[in-house]
C-alpha cells in the first residue's frame, strides 16, 4: 500500500491550484507514494487529520495577506492536533512586485501548524530568489517551497521536482 499525502491548497487565480496538481503528478511518479489534492475551502479538519503526511499550499496576497479560503480556515487550525503529523508547505508570491512581503502567508501558516505540534519538513534554500523581506524565512531557508509564477515561472518545474524529492526523502526518514 502506498504512502498517502493529503495536499490542501487555497487558490483565487488558479496559480496555486495549478502548482498543486503539478506537485501531485510529481509525487505520484515516485514509487510507493500517492497524493490526494483538496481545496482548503471545501475541506474539514477531520479530512485533513486522516492523513499522516500533509502538504499545504498558500499564496500571499497583496502586502502579506492570506488567500481568502485560508483566511477563513486558519482559525480552525487552532483546534487541530498535528502531533505526529508530517507537514510540508509551499507558497506562491511575487518577489518583484511584493519584495517586502514575499511568501509572508507561508510564514503565517507555518507558525500556526507549528503551534499545533506539527513536524515541519521541506525547508527550501532561498538563494535563488531576490526579495527584501519574508515572514517565511529562517536564516537561509524558507519554511517551505517558494514559487514565483510572476517572475520566475521558468524555474517552477525544476523547483517542484527537487522539492518533491527532498520532501519524500524527509518523510521517509521520519
Amino acid at each position: 500500500m502506498a504512502n498517502k499525502i493529503g495536499l490542501f491548497f487555497g487558490s483565487s487565480t488558479g496559480n496555486t491550484e495549478a502548482v498543486s496538481y503539478q506537485l501531485q503528478a510529481e509525487i505520484n511518479s515516485v514509487d510507493g507514494w500517492e497524493c490526494d489534492v483538496h481545496n482548503i475551502g471545501a475541506s474539514t479538519p477531520d479530512l485533513i487529520l486522516k492523513y499522516n503526511y500533509l502538504i499545504f499550499g498558500i499564496p500571499t496576497w497583496n502586502t502579506g495577506e492570506l488567500q481568502d479560503d485560508w483566511d477563513i480556515f486558519l482559525p480552525r487550525i487552532a483546534e487541530m492536533d498535528f502531533k505526529g503529523k508530517k507537514i510540508a508547505l509551499f507558497g506562491l508570491g511575487d518577489q518583484n512586485g511584493y519584495g517586502y512581503n514575499f511568501l509572508d502567508a507561508l510564514g503565517v501558516l507555518a507558525d500556526e501548524v507549528l503551534k499545533q505540534g506539527a513536524d515541519l519538513y521541506g525547508m527550501w534554500k532561498n538563494d535563488t530568489y531576490q526579495y527584501e523581506e519574508s515572514k517565511a524565512e529562517i536564516e537561509d531557508h524558507f519554511m517551505g517551497l517558494g514559487v514565483d509564477q510572476e517572475g520566475q515561472s521558468e524555474m517552477t518545474p525544476q523547483r517542484i521536482k527537487g522539492w518533491v524529492q527532498q520532501v519524500i526523502a524527509e518523510f521517509s526518514q521520519a
